[in-house]
């Protein structure tokens, strides 16, 4: 890393009071993963109240390749827009907000395309104050965005007036925008100035949003007309857009099917009022269920519009997620000293060794990986061999049968002769019977998150890994296994030879770390699982071990529900250690195994193969 960015690091860190560092891998914040539980709740409007220090992140990470063709001092000042933002944001006024305007019959992303935009510029405010001499860096950052982004919806328009007051520039947009950018003014200028949250908060409610709300009315009736000018240009569907569309647009009076098509390469904002008016009367004629229908295509689009616009005003440093109905929500992670990377990066056989190669063909493995992998193993072998007899005598063997009584074939039952030949019915002969092999897909997902640093639990669960994989190796059934925290990462798939595996599986020691969303590695599983057997036309299990509560992503009533669900598709099998044995049996219930003790893992592996490889018999 160049010294360049280790300085500004440096500079913001000491101006902050919080870990900045430079990456040329993307954006990104954390928090102490003590605090995320009640941060997330915090946030969502769940708690009120919380610590100060739960409160601020850890640290930062910045994007290099987004500020390479920045002067020093632009590079700066973006960076402390992002730390102000970051640093000065009241989360739980971004959920409320959306609801209130939701429960009102908006989209939530609507009160976002406002509230981003005044929090943006007040982070800006902030910086402003304590480094006067950012102006100019600052207006010329947004001076950027105005010219790339898209605002043809009055309630855009209006959000982005107030940038353009804020930097000294005229107002582009019609009259009416004017007129209520100039009513709005006082209130906009009183909020930035407001250090108090809930005031601010008030602010926008009683005095911003009230006015900007009749934007959003406007933008809502131009975007019924959009999507039926759109049905006339003949432009591909979107995914959640269906043939109905179509019916609605030939069910309109011909005289208002025609106005539309006149404005087929322009759009609803610059179509005459009176003509707009005209095709929301003609929509209104419609049976309750087409209306309905475009009511909800509306809402999508919108929604999807909005979240274009939002991208240049929400801080890089947070990742967003739209949940159900189109709650625009943040995604909280743990800062660490380390993150966790790739599992495991290409390497080239040019950097190899000669003897590194040699062991890389012969076992898939370098030869420091190999002895790695030969002292896990070492401690597994006996088992290895014992599970593999008992898991082989419980499958069909492939050795030919003969037996039945058929009119031909090429070997004699004598049996049968005494039988068959007085009555002349003549059935002599037995055919070979070979019998079919069931198969069985195992998906085995392993927690890897911090919390298995405690105790070398991670050396006890890699060695029952690895056994439960050289034990389906040698059955020759198919598996897959994957390893997980906040995110999911594959170390095997179905198709691939474990050979090539195990190089991953070794180096998973050293790459723990982050929170645990179980909603997220199920969700990933099952999907290759489907994937597999539908191809294979065969069964599967999916077998999630965990050593505690999850931290992120869905989790109580819902994550029990998402369960449930899912084990309708697959048997789901969660196997907890220690304190996760009551998270375990919580969520999923008769299908949940206690483990006390890390150590009793391998039995536990065991006892689940068997028991699914019977009942893959008994059913078969």
């Amino acid at each position: 890393m160049k010294d360049r960015w280790k300085a500004v690091a440096s500079l913001l860190e000491e101006e902050f009071g919080i870990k900045v560092q430079p990456s040329y891998e993307g954006w990104g914040s954390g928090w102490d993963p003590r605090h995320l539980p009640l941060l997330e709740m915090w946030a969502k409007g769940e708690v009120e109240e919380i610590h100060p220090e739960a409160r601020r992140p850890k640290g930062v990470v910045f994007n290099v390749v987004d500020l390479l063709r920045r002067k020093e001092e632009e590079v700066v000042n973006v960076l402390r827009h992002e730390l102000s933002y970051l640093l000065g944001t009241h989360f739980p006024h971004w959920r409320i907000g959306q609801r209130e305007v939701f429960r009102a019959g908006y989209v939530p992303t609507s009160f976002l395309v406002l509230f981003s935009v005044l929090e943006s510029i007040k982070a800006d405010e902030r910086v402003i104050e304590r480094n006067p001499s950012a102006t100019a860096s600052l207006k010329n950052r947004y001076k950027e965005i105005l010219k790339e982004i898209e605002a043809s919806y009055p309630h855009h328009q209006l959000a982005l007036s107030f940038v353009y007051r804020w930097i000294g520039e005229e107002v582009p947009f019609g009259p009416e925008i004017r007129r209520l950018v100039e009513v709005m003014e006082r209130p906009f200028r009183e909020y930035l100035k407001e250090k108090d949250p809930q005031t601010s908060y008030d602010i926008v409610m009683e005095e911003l949003w009230v006015r900007f709300r009749n934007t959003v009315e406007r933008s809502k009736s131009l975007n019924y007309v959009d999507l039926l000018i759109d049905e006339a240009r003949g432009r591909r569907r979107e995914a959640h857009r269906g043939r109905i569309m179509t019916d609605v647009l030939k069910k309109l009076p011909e005289k208002v099917e025609s106005l539309i098509r006149e404005f087929t390469n322009a759009g609803a904002t610059e179509m005459p009022e009176e003509y707009v008016g005209a095709v929301l009367k003609a929509l209104g004629t419609l049976p309750d269920w087409m209306r309905e229908y475009v009511h909800q295509m509306s809402y999508l689009d919108l929604l999807e519009r909005d979240l274009r616009f939002l991208k240049h005003f929400l801080p890089k440093t947070l990742e967003v997620d739209v949940e159900h109905r189109g709650f625009l929500s943040f995604i909280f992670k743990g800062w660490e000293e380390e993150p966790v990377g790739p599992l495991r990066e290409a390497r080239s056989r040019e950097d190899l060794t000669e003897r590194d190669r040699r062991f890389l063909k012969e076992h898939g493995l370098t030869e420091g990986e190999f002895r790695r992998y030969k002292a896990l193993m070492r401690s597994v072998l006996p088992y290895v061999d014992h599970f593999r007899r008992k898991f082989d005598n419980l499958l069909p063997q492939s050795e030919e049968r003969w037996g039945g009584a058929y009119p031909k074939g090429r070997r004699l039952n004598f049996k049968k002769i005494p039988t068959e030949v007085p009555i002349r019915r003549g059935k002599i002969y037995m055919r070979r019977d070979v019998p079919d092999r069931k198969e069985l897909a195992f998906e085995l997902i392993l927690d890897v998150s911090s919390s298995m640093k405690k105790e070398d639990k991670i050396s006890e669960a890699l060695r029952s890994l690895i056994l439960f994989s050289e034990v389906l190796y040698r059955l020759g059934m198919p598996f897959s296994v994957k390893v997980f925290n906040e995110n999911v990462y594959e170390l095997k798939s179905f198709e691939e030879d474990y050979k090539e595996a195990k190089g991953r599986i070794v180096e998973v020691a050293s790459k723990l770390g982050g929170g645990t969303d179980l909603g997220k590695a199920i969700a990933v599983g099952l999907e290759s699982l489907e994937v597999f057997t539908k191809k294979r036309k065969s069964k599967g299990i999916v077998i999630l071990f965990t050593d505690g509560e999850p931290t992120r992503g869905i989790r109580g009533e819902e994550l029990k529900a998402f369960i449930t669900q899912m084990k309708q598709k697959f048997p789901i099998v969660g196997i907890g250690v220690g304190p996760a044995t009551r998270t375990v049996k919580e969520y999923f219930e008769r299908t949940g195994i206690s483990v006390d003790d890390i150590s009793k893992l391998p039995s536990a592996f065991s006892f689940v193969i068997e028991n699914q490889l019977r009942r893959l018999l008994s059913v078969s």
